[in-house]
């Protein structure tokens, strides 16, 4: 990892823990709402697709909350480990701005691009 201060190092644990709990909150508000009594005809196709795109809406976002929680945990146990900051891909230390940025990240910047142009293009080819 990029030698980083103790007072960067702190300050990046503090964005992970805030984070954490904010994901952690909505991923409990999302799996304890209730869902509206659908027993009733409903007449208005407008309002059913209102409310089945609002459904569709709504699991996706809870995915992408549970997702970055995931990433948020892991990157809390990798400061733990004393391993936080360093690349998967190079191993070289990811700046302290981009940490600061995105503090789960875990590539580099060049490693992050070169991975979404690899992801990119096996997408355009189907893979």
């Amino acid at each position: 990892m990029e030698t980083h201060t103790q007072t960067h190092l702190h300050q990046l644990r503090e964005l992970l823990e805030y984070r954490r709990a904010a994901l952690q909150a909505d991923v409990a508000a999302a799996t304890t709402l209730t869902i509206p009594d659908e027993t009733h005809d409903v007449t208005d196709q407008k309002d059913a697709a209102e409310r089945e795109q609002a459904t569709v809406r709504d699991a996706a976002a809870e995915a992408r909350d549970r997702e970055e929680l995931e990433r948020v945990v892991a990157a809390i146990a990798r400061l733990d480990a004393g391993v936080y900051g360093d690349c998967v891909d190079c191993g070289e230390p990811i700046v302290f701005q981009r940490l600061f940025l995105q503090p789960a990240a875990v590539r580099c910047a060049p490693c992050q691009a070169t991975h979404e142009h690899g992801a990119t293009q096996r997408h355009a080819v189907g893979l």
